[in-house]
């Protein structure tokens, strides 16, 4: 049996942060949910927004598109995904998602198991060859 309680999200209990890089809405996290072993957030980028190239050393995430269109990078590899297609990023490649249209993009992002938020996401976009890719 869990330690943990479940836990229903609606209107009045949704934790949102307003960040540069989107709007994020917290389904799962340690501090909201107490898992350690699993984050889940949906995500709302405007025009031109998006994650800067980054990696997760600890963690593996699935993104998949609600809506819009996403400039999904792996590495070097670049697709756009539409909405109800995904991807699998593997803890330590280096990725990048980016909204691809001037429609804003809303996706979701699990990734497990739960790190740190603080050293969860590492940025590489000034470095080499992830600088010069877009």
């Amino acid at each position: 049996m869990s330690d943990l309680e479940g836990k229903f999200f609606t209107g009045g209990n949704m934790v949102v942060e307003k960040l540069e890089r989107g709007t994020h809405h917290w389904f799962s996290r340690p501090d909201v949910t107490g898992s350690k072993d699993l984050i889940v957030v949906r995500v709302e980028v405007g025009h031109g927004g998006g994650h800067p190239f980054h990696i997760h050393p600890d963690m593996d995430e699935v993104i998949y598109i609600l809506s819009g269109k996403a400039e999904q990078w792996l590495e070097k590899e670049k697709k756009l995904l539409n909405a109800g297609e995904s991807v699998f990023v593997p803890k330590k490649m280096v990725h990048a998602t980016f909204n691809a249209t001037d429609e804003p993009l809303t996706f979701l992002a699990i990734l497990g198991p739960a790190s740190d938020l603080e050293g969860s996401m590492v940025y590489v976009d000034d470095e080499e060859p992830w600088a010069s890719l877009r």
